[in-house]
């Protein structure tokens, strides 16, 4: 009898290669919106390929997301399936530029599963401390990138333009990195849902479409539809310690069960999502993976998405981790960076995302990254208040928006003295002062309601303990959401 064997297989350098745009790319969107698709499908086509290459079941595919899967094999089947992902790698790392790594590791069978976890683990940082193990052409690796021997670099914008239409995914073993939209000798149906007894791929795509319904919205034309300044931005969002959760798992099916309901999590909910009202043709998915995601759209649009999208991943964990040891995989913390301008580099905007996620997960885990400050969720409906607020002033009492720069710079000075700067600056040690500052650059009465609104906003600045007022921490996520939303 064959002794049953684990193979994972881990995708290394993804952030490197999504933040990439190569020169010559005609449509930089569509060039990151085929990476994403490409680096989510990918581990889920390469195992389904190698299971067909060895003619063997599907069932065999453990789980396959977050740029990794895992499969169980016959020992005897491990030198064929080390031979189809070594042609494999090789193709990876041509078709990325150097960027992306393909590595893997197998272990026997034996012993209870972190166990065999472990001896995983140990035999793939062996292989990630060894960058050129297997690779077959080493002179190659050291050669420029851009000559005739290497794909198009239109390939992942091509890719891009067919994403929207695409009904099932290609895939030929004579070239092992690549997917296609069109042919090939494998291939299999892309699903909305997930279904037991489909041998899909879950891939639910949404995009922010044209008005005319032909394909994805430039953009242009998704900043156009932003609240006030017309700004397009990147979400990204990552689950705080899941990997952790996964070390603890006590079996092979818990550890599936684990990966599968993650997955499931974030692509129905974000394609769910993205069909409402308040996100429909102003937002895209850019990427799903098996604990993260990155979304494109209005800028504001993206701020109620982070909300709604972290108010059902409570709801998700208080069902299905409550009984759980730990805090791990039970928080979630996002960041948003927004273009400065339209026209933007698409690539440098979601660069700026992924550092502002691991900024605001070494701050404090479960919090949100927006506007230049990791604020914690709950603090999230403060500074919406207080947005609210100013706009309202703005709108309905014809205020001029100005006075929200004015409010800005008090917020300013008072934080700077706080941090010791030699400025003449407002003293926290008589906070009445900024009190006052912050009253004369309010505008005065102007009737019982207006003047309802003017001391709800400044209590939000400041917060109701009269023996110590100081300006809140939300309070500068609410004043620069403020300033983009009242500006025309």
């Amino acid at each position: 009898m064959s002794l049953q064997v684990f193979l994972q297989a881990q995708m290394l350098g993804s952030e490197e290669f999504l933040s990439r745009q190569p020169s010559g790319v005609h449509d930089p969107a569509a060039d990151l919106m085929g990476r994403c698709a490409w680096l989510t499908l990918f581990v889920e086509v390469l195992p389904r390929a190698l299971l067909a290459e060895l003619r063997l079941s599907r069932m065999l595919l453990g789980s396959s997301s977050a740029e990794q899967f895992l499969l169980v094999l016959a020992e005897e089947e491990i030198p064929h399936a080390d031979e189809f992902l070594t042609r494999a790698a090789e193709s990876v790392r041509l078709l990325s530029e150097g960027a992306l790594r393909l590595v893997w590791a197998s272990t026997e069978n034996l012993g209870a599963w972190p166990v065999a976890r472990k001896r995983l683990d140990d035999a793939l940082l062996a292989k990630i401390a060894a960058p050129l193990t297997g690779t077959s052409d080493i002179p190659a690796t050291f050669a420029p990138f851009g000559t005739a021997e290497h794909p198009s670099l239109l390939y992942f914008e091509n890719l891009g333009h067919g994403l929207p239409t695409a009904g099932r995914v290609h895939y030929s073993g004579g070239h092992p990195a690549q997917i296609s939209w069109n042919s090939g000798e494998y291939s299999w149906p892309l699903l909305e849902q997930s279904r037991v007894e489909d041998d899909g791929i879950l891939f639910p795509r949404r995009f922010a479409m044209d008005e005319d319904a032909t394909g994805p919205s430039s953009l242009a034309e998704i900043a156009a539809r932003s609240e006030g300044s017309a700004r397009w931005g990147i979400l990204r969002g990552d689950v705080d310690h899941f990997d952790q959760q996964l070390r603890r798992a006590g079996s092979i099916e818990d550890h599936i069960h684990l990966s599968v309901l993650m997955k499931e999590f974030f692509a129905g909910e974000l394609a769910l999502l993205c069909t409402m009202p308040d996100f429909w043709r102003r937002v895209t998915i850019l990427y799903r993976g098996g604990d993260d995601f990155a979304v494109m759209g209005s800028w504001d649009a993206l701020i109620l998405l982070a909300r709604e999208l972290q108010r059902l991943f409570e709801k998700f964990v208080e069902e299905q981790f409550a009984s759980m040891p730990g805090v791990e995989a039970k928080t979630a913390s996002m960041a948003l960076a927004i273009a400065p301008e339209v026209d933007a580099p698409v690539s440098v905007v979601f660069q700026e995302a992924g550092s502002a996620l691991r900024a605001a997960k070494s701050t404090e885990v479960g919090s949100f990254h927006i506007f230049g400050r990791t604020l914690e969720w709950k603090r999230l409906p403060d500074a919406e208040e207080l947005k609210d607020g100013l706009v309202r002033l703005t709108r309905e009492f014809g205020v001029s928006p100005d006075y929200i720069n004015d409010l800005a710079s008090v917020y300013r000075e008072a934080f700077s003295a706080r941090a010791g700067r030699r400025a003449k600056v407002v003293r926290v040690d008589r906070p009445w002062r900024t009190y006052m500052r912050l009253s004369r650059v309010m505008p005065q009465a102007r009737g019982k309601e207006f003047s309802n609104v003017r001391t709800a906003v400044i209590s939000n600045l400041l917060g109701t303990r009269s023996a110590g007022i100081k300006l809140r921490p939300s309070a500068r996520v609410g004043l620069e959401w403020a300033r983009l939303a009242a500006d025309s």
